[in-house]
């Protein structure tokens, strides 16, 4: 049995990882949340995985949690793009020291391996050339985007000097299997629910921002197959490796669905980079990863979900 620390797994990748790893079976789950949340979604593995409530920052609880892992999920952050750009000082302090803290820990009890789950949708920045290849420049233009990459930073430093082998999955656009979580963010999942709601969809900007949606069944695959295999690069691309409007998306929406609704347009936002689709190519290659579920499909699946 491979023991398995993921830190932030009540959050919406942390529960399909969860519940991917028990699926696969030979894997003990340990969870790492905040404790001052309440987690009604993991009710159903609470017999089967071992649930730690603690500050991510604090070492004591992270040299706890991670005492006899073999490896460790790291997907823990404590803002989101569109707020990190307001207290960047936050961000630095919650989620790169504690990251740091993790890995000196990580270090000292020797985990195999750390799979850390960065953003495909903000280190690159600005976009050269498209697709978007692991190689492209990164110059993030959110707080969130920089706080990544400075943690991918840390993770290569750990390898190079100690040997502590890590992954890192910058991904797209989760969207799908969100019935069971409160939390709604991105596109698709917010726009649904405002759909069902009978709530106005609102757009920032004129709707022709283009993103890379992958459907969470297909993300979480890539999570467990970084752990279970060794790959000649560290750093991969997890995404559908097609573009899509927000424009698009709402024409898409209506067709899957067969329904109108409102849609509104505010100005636009300076941190929303223009365009992102990434190249998987290096994923499939190595990891023999690719996704199975359309983004059509997937809006299917994920309307008839939340109708339940």
């Amino acid at each position: 049995m491979h023991k398995c620390l993921i830190i932030g797994g009540g959050g919406f990748l942390g529960w399909h990882l969860t519940k991917g790893l028990l699926e696969r079976g030979g894997y003990e789950v340990r969870i790492l949340e905040m404790p001052q949340k309440q987690y009604p979604h993991l009710t159903q593995f609470l017999d089967k995985i071992e649930m730690i409530q603690g500050d991510f920052t604090d070492c004591s609880v992270i040299q706890s949690a991670v005492c006899d892992m073999d490896f460790v999920f790291h997907l823990a952050s404590t803002v989101l793009p569109q707020n990190s750009v307001l207290d960047p000082s936050f961000d630095l302090k919650t989620n790169v020291i504690g990251s740091v803290q993790l890995l000196e820990v990580c270090r000292r009890q020797k985990i195999k391996k750390i799979i850390f789950a960065s953003s495909g949708g903000t280190v690159y920045g600005i976009p050269k050339t498209l697709p978007i290849p692991e190689t492209h420049p990164t110059y993030p233009l959110c707080s969130y985007g920089i706080t990544k990459l400075t943690i991918e930073k840390y993770l290569n430093m750990y390898h190079h000097l100690y040997n502590l082998d890590y992954v890192v999955l910058r991904s797209s656009n989760f969207y799908g299997g969100r019935k069971n979580l409160s939390h709604l963010q991105g596109a698709v999942d917010v726009f649904l629910n405002k759909v069902k709601n009978k709530q106005p969809i609102i757009i920032w900007g004129d709707g022709e921002i283009i993103r890379d949606y992958v459907y969470i069944e297909d993300a979480k695959e890539s999570f467990i197959l970084a752990c279970e295999k060794q790959t000649e690069n560290k750093i991969f691309n997890i995404g559908s490796g097609k573009g899509t409007s927000l424009n698009e998306l709402i024409v898409l929406i209506k067709k899957v669905i067969g329904e109108e609704f409102e849609v509104r347009y505010e100005p636009g936002r300076p941190f929303d980079v223009t365009v992102n689709i990434l190249d998987i190519e290096r994923a499939k290659k190595e990891l023999g990863w690719g996704p199975k579920v359309s983004l059509k499909d997937g809006i299917l699946k994920e309307w008839i979900e939340i109708q339940e």
